[in-house]
């Protein structure tokens, strides 16, 4: 950190003990470019709309912080070109500072600077003032300030560590289609076994044993692949249709290989129709709440199904 911090500002020092605050124009003017960890949390659309009012109506207020490329390399996370999205290689990290944290502010203040001819904003940055490592500085920051969602975490904990966690792989497709933590959990552990605890502890080396556990990931995509079939995936994001299929699971007698195999033909053959009308339903004033609602439709549809079939 010190050797950039002389590039950039000349006579400064890390011993001076006082926080270096830099522009962007002067970090392009030194020669370098921004860079982010790849494995960062998704951009989100209604958060750069919310930082490009709050850049325009006050400029940017806290300074991002950035480190070294070659650091966040050496330490084996994935580095790419900010605007590009290009892998960032050895080579080439000389010429990169990488944002650890404001990535949708700076993605904001851009899109400003592309769209918006009456915004003249700068942008700011700093070193952090603590010689900690990237991933121990990218954990504090999104943990003890607690501004991430919890699918956020999942992310973050793929990129930080080194072990392949097919578990955590499967859970972070679904969140990244806009499943819960929750919902992703139930289909692919059929439990409640992954929550925003475990996943924090992953970002901080702390793997449990839940999070290794392979057995249902399987048959879990399959229910999945044959809901998908008839419902929409905004539907199965959330927890109801999972919540109902564990419900069966756990009254069942034949085996959870057949009942398996049972239940993805029942749910790969139910009509559009009947689907949409479970996707619509709405709790009643005074009545049966929305997910009593959704349970008795498919429970209906699960014993006409079975008597089908036994006759």
């Amino acid at each position: 950190m010190s050797n950039l911090i002389k590039k950039v500002a000349g006579n400064a020092t890390v011993g001076d003990n006082l926080p270096l605050i830099m522009t962007l124009a002067m970090l392009q003017e030194k020669g370098f470019r921004i860079g982010r960890l790849a494995g960062n949390r998704t951009f989100d659309s209604k958060i750069i709309k919310a930082k490009k009012k709050s850049l325009k109506e006050t400029g940017l207020l806290v300074p991002a912080i950035i480190v070294e490329a070659e650091d966040a390399i050496d330490e084996g996370l994935e580095v790419v070109d900010f605007e590009t999205n290009e892998t960032v290689s050895e080579d080439d990290a000389k010429s990169y500072v990488v944002l650890v944290d404001a990535n949708h502010r700076y993605k904001a203040h851009l899109e400003l600077l592309k769209t918006d001819n009456s915004y003249s904003g700068e942008f700011y940055f700093m070193f952090p003032l603590q010689e900690i490592s990237v991933a121990k500085m990218l954990s504090e920051i999104n943990i003890a300030t607690n501004p991430w969602k919890t699918a956020d975490f999942g992310r973050g904990a793929a990129m930080l560590l080194d072990e392949d966690l097919p578990l955590l792989s499967a859970i972070n497709d679904l969140t990244a289609k806009g499943y819960s933590v929750d919902a992703a959990s139930l289909w692919l552990t059929f439990e409640k076994k992954i929550s925003k605890s475990v996943l924090v502890d992953a970002m901080n080396g702390k793997i449990v044993d839940k999070l290794r556990d392979t057995k249902n990931i399987e048959n879990g995509q399959k229910l999945l692949s044959a809901a998908r079939k008839s419902f929409n995936e905004d539907f199965l994001a959330k927890r109801y249709l999972a919540d109902w299929i564990l419900s069966k699971l756990k009254d069942n007698e034949e085996g959870k290989s057949s009942f398996i195999k049972k239940m993805c033909n029942f749910l790969s053959n139910i009509d559009r129709h009947e689907a949409n009308k479970i996707e619509k339903c709405k709790g009643e004033r005074g009545g049966d709440a929305k997910e009593t609602l959704i349970n008795k439709a498919l429970n209906s549809l699960w014993e006409q199904s079975n008597s089908s079939v036994n006759k």
